[in-house]
């Protein structure tokens, strides 16, 4: 669903269908929300499309971004934010779109805007990006990937490992290569809330069987086993 919504209130807004939970300041501007979603005090939603369960913290600006399912992005955190162009005569938006509003002049006019087009940033399932992470836009994180608090990312995260630094590098890896490989054939965040209940989340291998044998029986319920 198209959403453009801000919330202008010093409270909590709650909206249904889809849920969004948007706190003091926080704003969705032309993104594409599936639901469950929350968007703490003072932080951005930009041209992006993002699927259920998804956190953002205080005072963070996402743009032009693909989302997964269950992701937590922390506070002070940009994500696929607009790049100037660094081979055109200069770095400024004087040079593509119209400033009027801006500056109270402009070389374009009539709201001309040719900014070159930035590649979105591709987000997997299940991603965690620390506080005051930094993202370029165009990279890709993988499913289950980490960013380490501070981290200033330019390239591609593997699914599942743990980066930071600036630039950011592969600090470790979550899980066994066995492991990754099991966990990324599960697809596990396909599954609602109400089908991973009773799952024990901390034991890894308990939870991979579960969703092993949840997935089993979906797939038997789709055929009429």
């Amino acid at each position: 669903m198209l959403v453009n919504e801000i919330n202008t209130d010093a409270a909590v807004r709650i909206f249904n269908s889809p849920y969004m939970r948007l706190c003091a300041g926080a704003k969705i501007i032309q993104s594409n929300i599936v639901g469950n979603l929350t968007i703490d005090l003072n932080s951005c939603v930009n041209r992006s499309t993002v699927d259920r369960y998804f956190g953002l913290g205080c005072f963070s600006y996402v743009a032009n971004s693909h989302i997964g399912r269950y992701c937590t992005f922390g506070a002070r955190v940009s994500v696929g934010a607009f790049t100037h162009p660094t081979d055109w005569l200069s770095i400024h938006e004087i040079q593509y779109r119209d400033t009027t509003d801006i500056y109270g002049c402009s070389i374009l006019g009539n709201g001309a805007n040719i900014a070159p087009v930035n590649k979105p940033t591709e987000i997997g399932c299940d991603v965690w990006i620390g506080d005051n992470a930094c993202v370029r836009t165009g990279v890709t994180l993988g499913h289950g990937s980490i960013v380490g608090l501070g981290a200033v990312v330019v390239s591609d995260v593997p699914p599942y490992a743990i980066v930071g630094g600036n630039p950011a590098r592969v600090l470790r890896y979550r899980f066994s290569e066995v492991v990754i490989k099991h966990l990324l054939s599960l697809n596990w965040w396909n599954l609602s809330h109400e089908e991973l209940r009773g799952i024990n989340f901390s034991d890894i291998d308990s939870a991979m069987s579960f969703v092993e044998n949840k997935n089993n029986s979906k797939l038997k319920s789709s055929l009429g086993l």
